[in-house]
């Protein structure tokens, strides 16, 4: 993508996808779009030779069959996008690579163009309401959670400090709830895997084979630790403002494959919270936004991506994931204008969504508590 990858949603869950990594366990993963546009993917991107015509495309069980690094169940929609079939339900992906400046990547890579305002620090919550970092072993690799275990926690807390700062210059005091270990700081759980299919959806099974895939839980999963093969979440496309939203109880999951920029867990995080709606007033129309230098936003190829525009907040470091939400009027906005479209809309920023945490909100209900 501009980092990350695109998606929107069919029905109510949808899928980013970032790269579409092979099954190496222990090297990078290879971006099946590596370097690509999207018309290089025609091809894949045809109609299958039944007939039918667009709108009635993968809805028949003869249209769903293999593709590397996708799954066992995959068809075709058009424009570069495939809808995926999984036990949990079917979820439409449109995938690119990973920027060029990324590939490879094996350090933190933070970013200067941070500047702390009044950032909260992240909220340690006992419910099944939160953030679970998780750091995944591919069957046969080297155990790196000496080394992917504070990298991850850096990288949440750079994440929460982009959130809580954005939200702190207008008017808000938020965070984001995440699992903590008695030292209240992120708690990152280390799993082995008993297969090393890089697939999104095999990675969400192995997660509830081990028992964190649960009500409300967004898991963010670091697979291996080779360097940058991009990130892959589902999302959702559910418009409601309110706490009735499909993305508060369905079980989360964004994936980050090897050592990238912390923006890739804060992109795929975003994913996972709601963005980008398809009818918010940037939307590409195929989950990211045309705004940039924006951490959701890049040309995706999207049906309103040829809208996208590199001036409207341009970065003062070349940065191109310098804000969150740069106009605060696609996603995130602590307090909306009465009557504006985050207002009236899912909004990553408002107390309906359960996993930020804001003081100032009336308690919402929870889950029942965890053990930490």
């Amino acid at each position: 993508m501009k980092k990350l990858l695109a998606v929107i949603a069919s029905g109510v869950m949808a899928a980013s996808v970032l790269s579409l990594p092979g099954a190496a366990a222990a090297s990078p993963p290879v971006p099946v779009a590596a370097d690509h546009t999207l018309e290089d993917h025609a091809e894949d991107a045809a109609p299958h030779s039944h007939g039918r015509q667009a709108a009635d495309r993968c809805h028949h069980a003869d249209e769903f069959t293999p593709k590397a690094g996708l799954g066992d169940r995959v068809c075709a929609m058009g424009n570069g996008e495939f809808k995926v079939r999984t036990p949990h339900g079917d979820h439409v992906t449109h995938f690119d690579a990973p920027l060029a400046e990324h590939k490879g990547v094996r350090d933190t890579v933070t970013s200067s163009a941070i500047t702390p305002l009044a950032a909260r620090s992240h909220h340690c919550a006992t419910d099944s309401y939160r953030i679970q970092l998780v750091y995944m072993i591919p069957a046969g690799a080297p155990d790196a959670s000496s080394t992917m275990v504070p990298l991850m926690r850096q990288h949440f807390t750079e994440s929460n400090a982009m959130v809580s700062n954005r939200a702190a210059q207008y008017g808000g005091d938020l965070s984001l709830r995440v699992a903590c270990d008695s030292a209240g700081r992120p708690a990152v759980r280390v799993m082995r895997s008993g297969h090393n299919n890089s697939d999104i959806g095999a990675i969400d099974q192995e997660v509830a084979r081990q028992g964190q895939r649960i009500t409300g839980q967004d898991n963010v999963v670091y697979w291996g630790d080779g360097g940058c093969g991009g990130g892959v979440a589902y999302g959702s496309g559910d418009t409601r403002p309110g706490v009735e939203n499909g993305v508060n109880n369905a079980p989360g999951i964004a994936v980050v494959y090897g050592r990238c920029p912390f923006t890739y867990m804060l992109h795929e995080q975003g994913h996972s919270m709601g963005a980008v709606l398809p009818n918010t007033p940037n939307s590409s129309g195929a989950g990211h936004c045309n705004d940039d230098a924006d951490v959701m936003c890049y040309k995706d190829g999207g049906p309103r991506s040829g809208n996208y525009r590199s001036n409207v907040c341009p970065s003062p470091n070349g940065n191109l994931d310098y804000y969150w939400d740069c106009n605060v009027n696609d996603y995130f906005h602590p307090t909306p204008p009465a009557g504006s479209f985050l207002a009236t809309n899912w909004n990553l920023a408002s107390c309906a969504n359960r996993v930020v945490y804001r003081p100032t909100c009336g308690a919402a209900p929870r889950a029942a508590r965890l053990p930490s």
